[in-house]
Order: structure tokens, then sequence, then C-alpha cells
């Protein structure tokens, strides 16, 4: 079942000078059941943006999109109630406890108060329910957040950065809970810059640059996505520069191992003819597996970015 599907949606912002800003141009992307989605990009790609225009926040000015399958302006109010949202900063009472808090937002939502004591025991809160929220540390409030997300047991949840700002200990605990409610079949939206999080987190990716949908699928396969090898040799500037010039490069980025190159092809023999005519002989070739992080850069650094790369 599509739980969100967008076509073509578009938001341009207008100016006091008359000019226009485009956020989100013409995205088209499709998230099923049960698929916890990540939705990545840099600052300033349209990840908020769209996520404002799929809670109703924000208008489109072009395309359309449709949750559970509704997308006339009824339809989409009703389906709205089937979706749990957490934007990144949570808005709280701080001189209130964490029940209280919770009870405010379960009278707004008309929840009874059961699902309080469920949501807090999810989300690890319960022993801690009585302490006053601005006693409690950043990743207490995120979870808090999470709470308030699941009080109306929504079937879709939308994540805008909800591991952000957070320790290590703070990530895992917010990583523990996404698989918990993914695990009760929950469909989860999930937009973040934390890569290495995504990766251990989620089924499926779009990356946007720019506001446009740059890729898209099964994390496993946007990662293994072309031919990606590590090189080394005397020489790693030389070598990083030759490779730029290669027909077949599709990135090419300095590590403390080597250079590692993407390529269009597996042909690895001609990588190496190519580079002996350039007077260049490798003392290391080898399969290079990419992180999420490795193809994120790739797909959404400008070129001058990536040349600043290879010459450092």
């Amino acid at each position: 079942m599509h739980i969100i599907q967008t076509s073509d949606l578009t938001k341009r912002y207008g100016t006091h000078v008359g000019k226009s800003v485009l956020a989100v141009d013409r995205i088209s992307f499709t998230v099923e059941e049960g698929q916890v989605f990540g939705f990545l990009g840099p600052n300033g790609s349209g990840k908020t943006t769209t996520i404002g225009m799929l809670l109703g926040i924000i208008n489109p000015t072009g395309g359309a999109f449709s949750l559970f399958g509704a997308s006339d302006p009824k339809g989409l109010l009703a389906a709205r109630s089937r979706v749990g949202a957490t934007l990144e900063t949570p808005n709280f009472y701080p001189y209130m406890n964490g029940r209280d808090n919770l009870r405010i937002a379960a009278a707004i939502k008309g929840v009874g108060r059961c699902r309080i004591e469920e949501c807090l025991e999810l989300v690890g809160l319960a022993g801690r329910a009585k302490d006053c929220f601005k006693t409690y540390s950043l990743g207490m409030k995120q979870r808090l957040a999470l709470a308030a997300t699941m009080l109306n047991d929504p079937e879709l949840i939308i994540l805008d950065e909800p591991a952000n700002g957070l320790d290590p200990q703070g990530m895992r605990e917010i990583r523990e809970i996404i698989g918990i409610l993914a695990s009760r079949g929950k469909t989860i939206f999930l937009s973040s810059h934390l890569l290495w999080e995504v990766e251990r987190t989620c089924s499926h990716v779009a990356i946007v640059r720019k506001g446009r949908i740059v890729t898209m699928g099964k994390v496993k396969e946007v990662v293994s996505e072309g031919t990606s090898v590590l090189l080394r040799a005397a020489d790693r500037t030389t070598l990083a520069g030759a490779m730029e010039r290669y027909p077949e490069v599709t990135s090419v980025r300095c590590t403390d191992d080597g250079i590692v190159v993407g390529l269009s092809s597996g042909d690895l023999a001609s990588v190496t003819r190519y580079l002996a005519g350039q007077g260049i002989y490798l003392s290391y070739l080898a399969p290079h597996r990419q992180s999420l992080e490795e193809v994120f850069i790739d797909l959404t650094q400008d070129n001058a970015d990536s040349m600043t790369k290879i010459a450092s």
C-alpha cells in the first residue's frame, strides 16, 4: 500500500524583490507500508519544506501528493489523523513534568490517559515521568517528543532530525525506539543528516540536492550502485588528478587509506592500463564498499568542493 506518494511536488517561495526561490523541484517518490524511509540532503535541500507540505503546514505550488491514497483536501484531513510527527525542536512546558506534558498533548488529540503510560514505557521514561521537563537531558526531551507523537497510535510516523544534537548514547536510544516501532508495523519517514544512523536504521532512502532527488532505493542498493575501488600509488595527488580525467570516473575522493574512485563500469584492467599510460603505477587496487555517507557526499557536493577534496 502506498502510504506517501508524491508526483512532481514543487514549492517555490517568492521574495520581496520579486524573485523566487525554488525550494522543492518536482520531486516524485513513494513510501510503502512498513518501510523506514530516510529522506536525506544538505541544509537547504528542501527536506523540511517537503515535510511541511505533507503535514499541511506549507502549501505546494505545483505537483501533487497523497497520504494513504487520499489526495483531495477532505481526504488528506482524515489521513493526517493517522499520522504522528515530531519536528526538530520538542515543544513542551518546561516547568511541568513529563507525564503532565503528555496529558496536555493527549487532551488535544482526544486520547485516553492509558495511552500516556504505554508511551512513557515505550520510550523508557516511565521512571522519570514525575520529573520536571526542564531537568531532562536532550535525549530524554527527544524521547518525550516521540512519546507524544505515538499517543494516537499513528500508522505513519514522520520524524524531522530526531537524533539531532544527541550524544552516541542518545542516538542509540532513538535508534532502538525506531526499531521497536518498525517491528510493530509502523511506517516511518525520517529526515536526518546523521548518515551512519540512517544507514543502520532505514530500509529505503532518497537523497535530495537543491530540491531534487538525485538517487533513491533500498539502502543496500544505493550504497552498492556502480563500482568503487580503493587505489594507492607513490604520489597520491598525481593519482587523484589522473583519475579525475579518466572517462568512466564518477567520483574521486581522497581518504587516509588512499584514493576512493567511483566508476561507471567494472573494467579495472582498463584503469591500470590508463594509469600506466600516464606513468603511474599502482601499489594497491581493491574493491571498496561505499558507506551511505560516501554516496551522499559524491551526489551532493559541488564540483568545486570535489576538486578541493582532491587537492587536499
